[in-house]
């Protein structure tokens, strides 16, 4: 008789449990999801290393936040907090299953109260203000509005009192590397030292929650949170597109019935990202009650690129002409003014100086001829002569 999905799933777990223990070392390994403690958990503990299952070991890119992340896809990442060992074991390898299904985390049974205990109390934790992201200040304050003042506990109970919605939706629109990320980090810092929960929603958990053997209730609980929050959907754009200029899937209808769906009981606001212009968003999803604001992330302005300068070290700034720097980056996107930054910084560990004129050469080398180029070398050191037929 062969096994049921029950029993396989079992079988997988004890095999990720007992993986996991050897490779920290725990006694009487106890498993766990974190749920709305995992930022709080994870930000208190000292990252180790990744270790392979069964000799297998699948490292994951990741860029943003990726303090928070195992950097896997399968494979286990130990850590430490104070003074003790859990691990973390991805191993993502049925489709039928939500992507948590097979994100378990594993510490001694003894450990096991402390560990939540401390989870707890960091997250109660008041964490220091974080500088808000360099944004046109009306903006800024429409953006903390609708998120941290609608989540204001006098502000959601005069909203009950008088029939209101208890779930925002904001939408940010715009060109890659204008400060969409760094909005929502700067939210989600303050979600935290607020004391209300948040939780990311990348492309990789919907599609894991879309395979799952119930797609309709896994991406419902995408949606959900414990009590009052921001759910952070990060680039979305195969659940956002227009139905009328794409192939046509249930991708649409399946997010958007979760969406309405969703049974609030103190507050939340949906914040979803996307590079798409705002003609190719799928019109039922901009109904009012589904997005109640759309804030575009345009290349910033002159003063906006010099508050972002202005907020580099004083070396840097002390070392080159800022007004030259904010008029010769016209057109820049912030990650781009950024990257000259990191140049200016490399260049100067290499030289001892600050050489804005180099820099900005080889930020554009860099966008327009390093792939076609392979001989041309970035940071320390010039090209080496020999390389370039000299």
């Amino acid at each position: 008789m062969s096994n049921t999905p029950l029993a396989d799933y079992a079988a997988d777990h004890r095999f990720m449990v007992e993986a996991a223990a050897q490779a920290a070392g725990l006694t009487d390994p106890v498993a766990f999801s974190p749920g709305a403690h995992l930022f709080p958990l994870i930000s208190s503990s000292v990252r180790g290393p990744l270790v392979p299952i069964d000799g297998a070991l699948l490292r994951q890119w990741i860029t943003g936040a990726r303090t928070y992340w195992p950097s896997a896809r399968f494979g286990i990442r130990l850590y430490t907090a104070d003074g003790m060992r859990f691990a973390r074991c991805v191993a993502n390898v049925h489709g039928d299953y939500a992507e948590d299904a097979y994100d378990v985390f594993v510490a001694s049974r003894a450990d096991y109260l402390r560990l939540f205990r401390l989870a707890v109390r960091a997250g109660r934790e008041k964490v220091p203000d974080d500088l808000p992201p360099v944004l046109p200040a009306g903006q800024l304050e429409v953006l903390r509005q609708n998120t941290l003042g609608y989540l204001d506990r006098k502000n959601l109970q005069r909203i009950k009192e008088l029939g209101g919605r208890p779930k925002r939706g904001l939408l940010l629109t715009g060109p890659p590397g204008n400060g969409k990320t760094s909005a929502c980090r700067w939210l989600w810092e303050e979600c935290r030292r607020n004391g209300h929960e948040y939780r990311l929603v990348t492309p990789d958990a919907y599609q894991a929650a879309r395979r799952s053997c119930n797609p309709v209730q896994a991406i419902k609980d995408l949606f959900g949170v414990g009590r009052k929050g921001v759910v952070f959907f990060d680039d979305m754009d195969i659940a956002l597109r227009d139905r009328n200029t794409v192939k046509e899937t249930d991708d649409q209808a399946v997010f958007l019935g979760a969406l309405d769906g969703i049974e609030v009981n103190e507050g939340v606001v949906y914040v979803f990202t996307t590079n798409c212009s705002l003609d190719l968003i799928d019109p039922a999803f901009k109904r009012p009650g589904r997005i109640d604001l759309v804030l575009h992330f345009a290349p910033p302005t002159p003063d906006l690129r010099r508050e972002l300068i202005g907020r580099w070290h004083a070396d840097i700034r002390g070392g080159i002409d800022v007004d030259a720097a904010v008029g010769q980056t016209e057109g820049f996107s912030f990650a781009e003014v950024e990257e000259v930054k990191n140049l200016l910084i490399l260049r100067h560990i290499d030289s001892g100086g600050w050489d804005w004129d180099w820099a900005m050469e080889q930020f554009r080398l860099n966008r327009h001829e390093l792939a076609a180029d392979a001989s041309r070398r970035v940071g320390f050191t010039e090209p080496d002569p020999a390389l370039n037929g000299a």
